[in-house]
């Protein structure tokens, strides 16, 4: 899908929808690859909690914190970008 974005022009923003435990990197991975173009977050969920709740699923919580894991380890290889930017 990054590949097909990165072709298009005249774009100015993208929405990354996603589920909450992989979602940061979806901006991050197009932050990467496509920086001047604004992105906004949306996300969704299976899991009958709010979001805000995450840490109280066992399932939902273990998704979160697989991921949050793997943010710092794919910005050191240059997959991703620190999103939103500094």
């Amino acid at each position: 899908v990054i590949d097909a974005a990165l072709g298009l022009s005249n774009v100015g923003s993208v929405i990354c929808l996603g589920n909450s435990g992989t979602a940061r990197r979806y901006p991050m991975t197009l932050h990467r690859h496509w920086p001047e173009v604004e992105k906004m977050l949306v996300t969704v969920d299976g899991f009958a909690v709010p979001r805000a709740h995450w840490h109280t699923v066992p399932e939902f919580r273990r998704r979160v914190l697989n991921e949050w894991d793997k943010i710092e380890p794919y910005k050191a290889s240059g997959f991703i970008a620190e999103w939103p930017a500094a």
